[in-house]
């Protein structure tokens, strides 16, 4: 059950990298159409806004890809000394401590946004956007890098082979 559920998420996670892929594309198009229309003397719009939006709505949805794919940058200088019982005590201490945090974060989002939604909250720029559009999405990349990071955990715990194949095949088969 493990497994099979570990392989939907993950799924799920990379989808998400792909939007991201995408958005950044958009990003990149958004860009140029600012500096094409500054240069023909053309009226921009919201796009350095929009522009912001799209590049924090891909940040948040790669977060969750990045992670599970080991592409976030570790300090392992303490950790990699460590062996047997003792690295895979402070990873699960890590991890436990990385899920609150990842979780109070999409918490956090998620509320951002459903209270521009109540109170109708719009952006300051000429676009006058409400601002729960743009916030939905990166609280949905929000709330996904909390799922992984809580997956990441609870492999861990039940599977640590699954998040450290290198230190679990050095430790041997009765250390875990």
């Amino acid at each position: 059950m493990w497994q099979s559920l570990s392989k939907v998420l993950d799924a799920v996670y990379r989808w998400a990298g792909y939007g991201a892929g995408v958005l950044l594309v958009l990003l990149c198009c958004l860009v140029l159409y600012s500096i094409l229309a500054r240069l023909i003397d053309l009226y921009a719009g919201g796009a350095a806004d929009i522009a912001g939006y799209v590049m924090a709505t891909s940040t948040f949805m790669a977060m969750a890809y990045t992670f599970r794919s080991n592409g976030h940058i570790r300090v392992a200088l303490l950790i990699q000394r460590m062996g047997g019982q003792t690295r895979r005590s402070v990873e699960i201490f890590c991890l436990g401590f990385m899920s609150l945090i990842t979780a109070f974060i999409a918490i956090y989002m998620i509320r951002l946004a459903w209270d521009s939604y109540v109170f109708g909250e719009r952006s300051q720029g000429a676009d006058a956007i409400l601002m729960w559009i743009p916030q939905t999405p990166v609280a949905v990349g929000s709330l996904l890098f909390a799922v992984a990071a809580f997956h990441t955990f609870l492999l861990a715990i039940f599977d640590y082979e699954q998040v450290n194949p290198e230190t679990a095949a050095d430790e041997g088969p009765n250390e875990v």
